[in-house]
């Protein structure tokens, strides 16, 4: 039977010529493809093997995409960009928009990222051998073409609802691949030290929404913005107030000065809030004027406002907070959880994103 050449990943033209480079050292044969997935676009290029070599292929994709444990984290960002989950779902449009508002307004690069079920990455070979399945081929060409399509359809009209004179001022990259979309996330952004996550919620309950998104806030090491499924489409320009969420934590000036670093362009005013009980309220104020002074001696430039909240339900009274005051976007720092307490304890991270309409930026510890 005549061997068949297979597409494994489509990823820039620069980053598809070192993934071959990787694979020709382990003497898997490759070719590579240009593929046209936007006019005046980088060249997008299909990497391409032996359907025999598949299994020895994909450990080294994924080592060179990041998908590898113990990584350490990269210190430096040598290619400043943000990263774009696409799933093609309507929030995929409006996180997409605004993705590429921050990235036009911080001048850095936006790379674009769709997973698609593959039949060969989701199939468990018996006892580690490989048993040849007539149909299989056809349906991971069908898996392909399939999610190059809807990508190009996608990408297509959101360049047109943007401008397209306005889309050529954002240096943008496009990675399709067969996978899992949340390790493959979380291994891009660990590898590549993304700025920033930018991604939708969709859906209207725990078990629809964002059991990709929920994985993410949890693991991810860089910052995650999560938009949700109901805001109303703005422009950064539109976003004025931000709330941080502060529990007086030890991490929270590393993160304001991560969410200051993402703000700086735009004339926006921080609230820093604290949600907490009656009786502890005078030294609850007495710390908050501590953290207004030191930001302001910090960021001289910037509208801070530290605000006390009194109340039992941490939720409610942030929810009252965001209406009084018209808050655009909600900020706070995580922790990571063992599974246990994830199931039967969830953070207010998880809980925020399914509590209200406002988007939410998360920062990790």
């Amino acid at each position: 039977m005549k061997e068949k050449l297979v597409t494994i990943v489509v990823l820039p033209y620069s980053k598809a010529q070192m993934l071959k480079v990787r694979l020709e050292e382990q003497d898997i044969e490759c070719e590579m493809e240009d593929i046209n997935l936007m006019e005046d676009a980088a060249a997008a290029v299909k990497v391409r093997i032996l359907d025999k070599d598949i299994w020895n292929a994909l450990p080294i994709l994924e080592e060179f995409l990041g998908k590898r444990p113990d990584l350490k984290k990269k210190e430096t960002r040598n290619d400043d960009h943000i990263l774009v989950p696409v799933d093609f779902s309507p929030v995929s449009t409006l996180t997409c928009k605004l993705a590429f508002n921050i990235a036009s307004h911080l001048q850095v690069k936006l790379i674009f990222m769709h997973c698609y079920i593959n039949p060969v990455i989701h199939s468990v070979p018996y006892a580690d051998v490989y048993v040849y399945d007539s149909t299989l081929l056809t349906r991971m060409d069908d898996s392909e073409k399939n999610a190059n399509n809807k990508f190009k359809e996608f990408i297509s009209k959101l360049s047109n609802d943007i401008g397209k004179e306005k889309w050529r001022q954002v240096e943008t990259e496009y990675i399709i691949k067969p996978g899992y979309a949340d390790e493959d996330i979380l291994a891009y952004a660990h590898e590549n030290n993304s700025r920033l996550i930018v991604m939708g919620t969709g859906g209207n309950s725990e078990l629809t929404v964002g059991s990709v998104t929920v994985d993410v806030i949890y693991n991810a090491k860089v910052p995650v913005l999560v938009i949700p499924d109901k805001m109303p489409e703005k422009e950064l320009n539109d976003f004025n107030k931000v709330l941080y969420a502060t529990n007086f934590d030890e991490k929270d000036f590393s993160a304001i000065e991560k969410l200051i670093s993402i703000l700086r362009p735009f004339d926006v005013k921080v609230y820093c809030v604290h949600v907490g009980k009656e009786e502890g309220s005078e030294w609850n104020k007495a710390r908050l004027e501590g953290m207004k002074d030191v930001l302001k001696s910090k960021y001289a430039e910037k509208d801070f406002e530290c605000r006390l909240l009194v109340g039992d339900n941490l939720l409610d009274e942030i929810d009252r907070f965001i209406d009084q005051e018209n808050i655009d976007i909600i900020s706070l720092t995580t922790h990571k959880r063992n599974m246990i307490s994830r199931i039967f304890n969830p953070s207010v991270a998880k809980k925020m994103v399914f509590h209200v309409s406002t988007p939410l930026l998360v920062f990790h510890d």
